[in-house]
């Protein structure tokens, strides 16, 4: 996934004011978001690239990582990096078939990096050059980016771009990561509903969730950022449910 798809699916809900009240008008969200159907329809040709073949499932595991061939948790962060060459971590997106970390300047500028980490069932990698181990790591480069088998079938794939040596940097930023982390997202709010989630997108402590019906949902303050559609008595239960939680939960299912 690029940066440039990250920002579109970090950037394209639509905003609605709540009432004071304990819930967050989603409904009323949703019958706007209805009037986007080009935003909606280019969004969600993203997302099947991401989410094909998903597997289900709400329970998270315990401190053991998942191997490689199963499915990651959206709620738990399996991969990290360390500020490399004045690029930080910025952004994530924790899927079941691939995880994707964005980085950006510490000082501002064009420059940006990226990391995709994929389950072998979900990306096979053979082509490229072959390069020295990373951290005992298989490696290879195509052309702009760097792939790590980060677990026997399982490929990581690294990028650097804006700079004269994007190839060292992006070999830099591939032997600053640590894999099979267990770090639970902190989301500030609270649902009850049937729906199974599919990804969480964290940007900076901005915590969106998506379900498998592909609406996602947030909670900023005083106003909820909805899209997508959903059967109306559904929509009405995740509107009664959805509530602040301070200070923020692992687990936002009640």
């Amino acid at each position: 996934m690029s940066e440039e798809d990250g920002a579109r699916l970090l950037g394209s809900l639509r905003t609605v004011e709540v009432p004071a009240s304990d819930g967050v008008s989603v409904s009323r969200a949703i019958r706007t978001g209805k009037r986007t159907k080009s935003l909606r329809v280019a969004t969600a040709g993203v997302l099947v690239l991401i989410v094909a073949g998903v597997v289900p499932l709400l329970v998270r595991p315990g401190g053991t990582p998942p191997a490689a061939g199963s499915g990651f948790d959206p709620l738990v962060r399996n991969v990290s990096v360390r500020e490399t060459d004045g690029l930080r971590p910025s952004s994530y997106i924790t899927g079941r078939d691939v995880q994707v970390i964005f980085l950006k300047p510490v000082g501002g500028g064009d420059q940006k990096g990226s990391v995709n980490v994929f389950t072998a069932d979900s990306f096979r990698y053979a082509a490229g050059e072959p390069l020295p181990d990373i951290n005992g790591m298989r490696a290879r480069w195509n052309g702009d980016s760097l792939a790590l088998e980060w677990s026997p079938g399982a490929w990581a794939v690294v990028r650097v771009e804006g700079f004269p040596d994007d190839r060292d940097r992006t070999r830099r930023l591939a032997a600053n990561l640590t894999f099979g982390e267990h770090i639970e997202i902190k989301v500030p709010y609270t649902v009850e509903t049937s729906w199974k989630l599919n990804r969480v997108f964290d940007d900076e402590g901005d915590v969106q969730l998506e379900f498998e019906n592909s609406v996602r949902i947030a909670l900023r303050g005083g106003v909820g950022f909805v899209q997508g559609h959903a059967p109306q008595a559904e929509v009405e239960a995740l509107e009664k449910s959805l509530r602040r939680a301070d200070p923020p939960v692992t687990n936002p299912f009640r």
